[in-house]
């Protein structure tokens, strides 16, 4: 792989890395592009009723997850291998979510109003309570009225029937969701590039035979690129397969067909 020029990867050399990367796992890439066009498909003939908050919810972050998914590919294709890792983490949490509305839709449907209520709350209540006077700047300024705000949103609440707030958690909604496996093994792998960990810091080493260290290497990688995009794919057809459950649409052939195909790389 070649080394870039001073701008990085928004230097022109990346033209050609990228035209390599993709000859190199070309049967990769156009997997992934036809399931890609697939959801795009699915995702212009979703219908959904304005009454059904359910619905409205699971599509809206299966839009997400699909510009997620595209995302993942199209950093691999530039060999930013480990931001590809970081991203597909989120493709994880939110098929979670999609899960547990499908299994128990009431109970997370609340749980995801409680969540944006304690995200509300918990900004105003740090904004208050900070040490560094910015909530003293914020006042006399009047850039925002915290305790205003707070009872707006406490009035809110009460109209709404929100009796209390709290925040989602990943290994909650996993475990409720029967996803131990992806929570347990590939989340706890993403994590770790998600977070400072001085264990995949090495990555950027040059070592010699003895392994002693030569140089930094900032490179183009694709060293976990099959087993990433394999993974990622999955995810986005797993998410079709539940918010075609939930708004009741038939794509079990089509979905058997991908998942045969990603299933047998």
């Amino acid at each position: 792989m070649l080394m870039l020029n001073l701008n990085g990867y928004l230097g022109t050399e990346i033209i050609a890395t990228k035209k390599e990367i993709y000859e190199n796992h070309k049967e990769l890439f156009d997997l992934c592009i036809e399931i890609n066009q697939f959801c795009q498909i699915f995702k212009y003939e979703l219908k959904i009723d304005d009454t059904d908050n359910i619905g409205i919810v699971s599509t809206l972050l299966f839009f997400k997850l699909l510009d997620t998914y595209q995302t993942v590919v199209l950093l691999y294709n530039y060999g930013l291998d480990t931001q590809a890792r970081i991203v597909n983490r989120t493709i994880l949490e939110g098929l979670w979510v999609i899960k547990n509305l499908y299994i128990n839709p009431k109970e997370t449907f609340q749980l995801l109003i409680e969540d944006e209520y304690f995200k509300k709350m918990n900004m105003l209540h740090d904004i208050k309570n900070n040490n560094d006077n910015f909530y003293e700047y914020v006042t006399k300024n009047n850039i925002i009225n915290i305790e205003e705000e707070m009872k707006k949103i406490s009035e809110n609440m009460l109209r709404c029937g929100v009796k209390k707030i709290r925040k989602i958690n990943v290994k909650e909604m996993a475990l409720s969701s029967d996803s131990e496996l992806e929570y347990y093994y590939i989340y706890k792998l993403l994590c770790r590039d998600v977070h400072v960990d001085t264990g995949q810091l090495t990555n950027y080493f040059i070592n010699n035979i003895d392994g002693e260290i030569q140089g930094f290497d900032d490179s183009p990688s694709t060293n976990s690129i099959e087993e990433v995009l394999i993974t990622t794919s999955d995810l986005i057809l797993k998410a079709v397969i539940y918010l075609s459950k939930i708004i009741k649409v038939d794509k079990k052939e089509d979905i058997k067909y991908y998942i045969n195909r990603v299933h047998t790389f």
